[in-house]
């Protein structure tokens, strides 16, 4: 249901739509941003910036999200 936000250019999609699926959910820098930056050419630093800034912000978090996890683990064995 949500991959469907990929499938189209995000410029159909009103401001809130396009902020969402541009860096809460970032659907659209998997395929529409890439894309954009080979068809269109506007925009271009953003596009690449953008990705690289938002995949990095992803990967911090997700770093937090597995330590913290890892320091709440406890075994169930012996």
């Amino acid at each position: 249901m949500f991959n469907d936000f990929a499938k189209y250019p995000i410029s159909i999609y009103n401001s809130l739509i396009r902020w969402l699926i541009s860096f809460i959910v970032p659907f659209a820098f998997t395929a529409y941003y890439p894309a954009s930056y080979f068809l269109q050419e506007k925009n271009g630093l953003f596009n690449i910036g953008g990705l690289i800034l938002i995949s990095f912000v992803f990967f911090v978090i997700s770093l937090k999200l597995w330590d913290r996890g890892l320091n709440a683990y406890e075994s169930a064995g012996s």
